[in-house]
């Protein structure tokens, strides 16, 4: 029998006993299914939650400052730092910042004393606080040194009380400013008790600010935080030479070690599941196997009888059970892709086709791994059946 022969008889035997093969088939196609979307999927949503900055507690920003100041040095950072640091990959956004830790605020007859920070637009793709009403001070902001500000969640309660402030008049040392927006969601105690104007109006009206004691700077995924840390850091250094020992980038391990210590236990639970059920394809897919073998016993004992020899045999029912395994894997596949372009628009997600293509990969090999292992010993069981015997079963 050439090996053409022998592929042609195993798929027409595969086609003609297929109601027998559907429920194991189902069980490894959902399997490879399931494969297919946690392992595109979960690389997907694992990027966008590292966009988002509330879930993340800040884990993927870094804060460049100075220590141990030189008395000859100012310990200041320059808008040429800023720009070098935005052309370094893996980052998402770097936020120079100047500010007064307290300046008088007024409101009619109400005053407080307010921080003061100057920023531009990328500071809020920084912190984890979000725009509750009106707009962010942006890039155009920055570039007329307008005096507009937006208020943090106290400075609204000690300075406007139950009064919308938007659109108001704000005192602020001795410069007006209208508020344009107030800060919402999560706010961290300097945030919820500052005034934030334009970095260029800042250093404009208020004196001290003209450079700058920090950045911040947003790695792109929490695994690229020591990555960018170090680009970071070399970049700041090569920029002060003679000042390195006074440059720092801090980064917040515990809280990235958190997160990855959560994500990685959802995969574990994930992955494991997605275990079990390729287990319970193997073990269905080996008793299909068997009982086929139980079955077509007479069949087993006709061909040896007519000069079968036993690893034809064998290879018989090995060659059948890949191609169940198969077949089954290449549903689930087409299950698995589906699946995922029906998801990735609700979920707000991009694919990698990188990541795609290697799971499709992985799958089909384990499947077939399934099907050469479920169908070894029955296809051995078979090859060895006495002919006698085999012909007299009933």
């Amino acid at each position: 029998m050439t090996f053409r022969d022998h592929i042609t008889m195993c798929w027409n035997l595969v086609l003609r006993n297929r109601r027998r093969y559907k429920a194991v088939m189902a069980a490894i196609a959902f399997g490879t299914a399931g494969f297919i979307i946690v392992r595109t999927m979960g690389d997907s949503v694992e990027f966008k939650v590292a966009e988002n900055l509330e879930l993340l507690g800040e884990a993927t920003v870094l804060k460049a400052h100075w220590e141990n100041h030189e008395s000859y040095h100012p310990g200041q950072y320059y808008m040429r730092d800023v720009a070098r640091l935005r052309k370094l990959p893996h980052i998402t956004a770097v936020a120079p910042v100047v500010g007064l830790h307290e300046i008088d605020a007024y409101v009619k007859t109400n005053e407080w004393l307010p921080g003061l920070f100057g920023v531009d637009h990328a500071y809020w793709g920084t912190q984890t606080c979000s725009l509750l009403k009106g707009r962010l001070i942006g890039p155009s902001d920055v570039v007329g040194r307008r005096t507009v500000c937006v208020l943090g969640r106290e400075v609204v309660k000690y300075l406007f009380h139950t009064e919308d402030p938007v659109g108001r008049v704000i005192r602020v040392g001795s410069a007006s400013f209208e508020v344009i927006g107030v800060l919402g969601g999560i706010q961290n105690l300097d945030i919820g008790r500052s005034v934030f104007v334009p970095i260029t109006t800042a250093q404009n009206l208020f004196q001290g600010l003209h450079w700058i004691p920090e950045i911040y700077v947003r790695a792109e995924d929490w695994n690229k935080v020591s990555t960018v840390q170090d680009q970071v850091t070399q970049t700041l250094k090569s920029s002060h030479k003679g000042y390195e020992s006074g440059i720092r980038v801090d980064s917040y391990p515990e809280r990235v070690k958190k997160v990855q210590t959560s994500i990685l236990m959802v995969k574990l639970f994930v992955y494991a599941a997605l275990g079990v059920a390729f287990l319970l394809g193997k073990v269905g897919l080996t008793s299909v196997m068997m009982a086929a073998v139980q079955d077509r016993t007479r069949e087993i004992g006709l061909r040896k009888a007519l000069g079968a020899q036993e690893e034809v045999i064998m290879a018989q029912f090995l060659t059948e059970s890949v191609f169940i395994s198969v077949m089954a894997g290449i549903v689930g596949v087409a299950i698995g892709l589906t699946s995922v372009y029906l998801l990735k628009g609700p979920l707000g997600v991009e694919v990698s086709g990188y990541v795609m293509s290697i799971s499709i990969l992985m799958d089909l090999a384990f499947t077939t791994a399934i099907g050469v292992i479920a169908g070894l010993y029955p296809s051995l069981q078979a090859s060895r059946l006495d002919v006698v015997t085999a012909m007299r079963f009933e």
